[in-house]
């Protein structure tokens, strides 16, 4: 695996600079987030939906994957390949944060971010698997980002996307396909089904540094009742996306900090004892496009040390 990190490091060192604008970092929240909706998202919005892929394992297992862990642009590095959640939607989101809120950071409230929702691979291969990832854009600083999955192995012939919550800790599967990704992924994090959320408390929207950080150790995103789409199969997702309106409330937010979490709970069970800490809304509609697929890039903080 040497040379796919030696293969991943000099792409990183020969970026084209025109991906992003040079001066980008530097930009405000908001410009970034104009930037990347009205000149990457909305000018390569599909006029035709590219067919959903299978989940390719051994393109998986061919990802340098250290760059999803440390590589911290919002652009995806030269000849980034999407292995797994290869087809999505986007639209910009913002979090409203609940009055009594305990964490810090970007938990007290995000104005400017990206809602990235996709299916591991086709459905009529595995399942109807879905997952999202969200990326909080910060002024003049690199922007934050986390992902959550329903579960390893998807909700079977459900095709409504909001079906079920979502989480960024998800148990581990004992069958073969998780079990072999799992292994993967191993290779660059300790707990493969487990993404952190510190670095959401340890910064504002602002880009200012949390002087006593408090965040949680798990998320629970709760979908609306005014977003469930049909279960029946056959469909596609991004179609169900596409009608949701800018001003829709599509999760309700609960969290568990450390002292709640424990592994040899029920996740049911520790989901009892969350606590609301506030919404996402969307502020656009939602877009399939070519950069939502391949360019916009999202980095997984790993779990513990």
């Amino acid at each position: 695996m040497k040379s796919l990190e030696k293969e991943y490091d000099s792409q990183v060192k020969s970026e084209n600079p025109n991906s992003l604008p040079t001066d980008y970092l530097s930009w405000s929240a908001k410009q970034k987030q104009e930037f990347l909706w009205n000149e990457r998202i909305e000018k390569s919005q599909y006029e035709q939906l590219p067919s959903l892929k299978k989940i390719d394992v051994i393109g998986l297992f061919l990802t340098p994957l250290r760059a999803k862990m440390d590589y911290a642009s919002d652009a995806a590095p030269p000849n980034w390949k999407k292995a797994i959640h290869a087809h999505a939607s986007v639209a910009k989101i913002q979090f409203i944060p609940a009055d009594n809120t305990p964490y810090t950071g970007l938990f007290k409230g995000a104005d400017y971010g990206l809602l990235r929702l996709s299916v591991t691979g086709d459905p009529s291969d595995r399942g109807f698997a879905p997952g999202l990832a969200i990326k909080w854009l910060i002024d003049s600083t690199a922007s934050e980002d986390f992902s959550a999955l329903v579960s390893l192995t998807g909700q079977g012939k459900n095709y409504n996307f909001f079906a079920n919550e979502f989480s960024n800790i998800v148990p581990v599967v004992r069958q073969i396909g998780p079990k072999l990704i799992n292994l993967i992924f191993m290779r660059v994090t300790r707990y493969p089904t487990k993404i952190s959320l510190k670095r959401l408390g340890e910064i504002d929207q602002q880009g200012r540094s949390v002087t006593h950080p408090v965040y949680p150790t798990q998320l629970f995103l709760v979908p609306s009742q005014t977003v469930q789409f049909s279960e029946s199969p056959g469909r596609d997702f991004r179609n169900d996306l596409a009608t949701i309106t800018p001003g829709t409330v599509l999760f309700s937010v609960y969290a568990i900090d450390s002292n709640q979490a424990d592994n040899k709970t029920p996740q049911s069970e520790q989901r009892h004892n969350a606590q609301f800490i506030g919404q996402i809304k969307t502020t656009s509609e939602f877009i399939a496009s070519s950069y939502g697929d391949s360019r916009l890039f999202f980095r997984h903080q790993r779990f513990g040390k």
